[in-house]
């Protein structure tokens, strides 16, 4: 069996790590979003498994993997990177992993709160230019500040109860409702309206499914006040990008954080360009312990997809 990891070797820190893939087929590894067709072909010609962390695998790209069985995402939200439903109609597995960096960007979200809250990246930037001023730089403070989380999964409820015990008042809004974060961390669930309305800082945590494509609508974002933020380290599908844009270009929301991008990487950089905007290339994940916990989880997976097609073999 062949495998390749087709543009991920950056996130290998340790040869260690992928020990196992050695163990079942010839593993070959490779750094870098591949340009074309022809480069995927050139890496992955012959592969019955890849592995990919980064890039976007098209149909035609499928139709170019005559050997391809398994595609593992090195990842959760998969659905914008690969059209799984046209790769099992070929008899394409595709995978993909859960929890491996869910501090790490609940973490991220939060870090994004405290910039945007104390003005850090336009206060770095005034020192920077040698403008010492404290002219529009009055903050607000997490504690005692109204912060809505919109989705408490496995993400959203480590942000919303890191947040509580900040001493924020914690909004949040989906369909199943945690026990526990209202009864231990005094989080009040409301509706999608009311979190827009009455937040200073809002964090997104929802998974991007096609049926929820567009959710945080122009007419939701219409809804915060001046003075307030919006974080995005989920699904840039999730909002109407456009509208978020337009509103933080009139001033009409104060600031934004966004980790995620229509396309990765971006062929428009209007947003990132907003002197209101921290705008970062999808590092919310992005620490030491959460990478190796993807390879790690991504290999098991291979391995046991590997050892589940043997047995029905058998």
């Amino acid at each position: 069996m062949k495998i390749c990891i087709i543009d991920a070797k950056c996130f290998i820190t340790d040869e260690h790590l992928i020990e196992p893939l050695c163990q079942i087929g010839e593993v070959s590894v490779f750094d870098g979003i591949p340009e074309s067709v022809e480069e995927v072909v050139l890496r992955a010609h012959d592969a019955d498994v890849i592995m990919f962390a980064l890039m976007q695998l098209t149909n035609e790209m499928l139709d170019s993997l005559p050997n391809l069985k398994i595609l593992q995402f090195i990842g959760t939200g998969m659905w914008n990177f690969v059209d799984a439903e046209y790769a099992n109609q070929k008899g394409i597995e595709v995978l993909n992993i859960e929890g491996y960096g869910n501090n790490a960007v609940a973490e991220f979200a939060l870090s994004c709160a405290f910039s945007l809250a104390r003005k850090i990246t336009a206060a770095d930037k005034n020192l920077k230019e040698r403008k010492w001023t404290q002219e529009n730089m009055e903050g607000i403070e997490i504690e005692g500040s109204v912060l809505g989380v919109i989705g408490t999964g496995n993400i959203g409820s480590i942000v919303a109860k890191k947040a509580s015990l900040l001493g924020a008042d914690v909004l949040a809004c989906d369909i199943y409702e945690s026990e526990e974060l209202k009864t231990k961390y005094n989080i009040r669930y409301v509706p999608f309206e009311e979190i827009f309305s009455k937040s200073d800082i809002i964090s997104l945590h929802m998974k991007a499914t096609k049926e929820n494509e567009g959710i945080i609508s122009r007419e939701l974002l219409s809804l915060m006040k001046e003075n307030s933020y919006f974080i995005n380290v989920a699904r840039a599908e999730l909002v109407d990008n456009e509208a978020l844009y337009e509103l933080l270009k009139s001033g009409k929301i104060s600031g934004a954080a966004v980790d995620v991008y229509d396309c990765e990487p971006p062929e428009d950089y209007r947003l990132s360009d907003l002197p209101n905007v921290i705008a970062t290339p999808h590092i919310g994940f992005y620490t030491s312990k959460a990478n190796n916990n993807s390879i790690i989880m991504s290999v098991n997976s291979v391995v046991k997809a590997f050892k589940d097609s043997i047995t029905i073999k058998l």
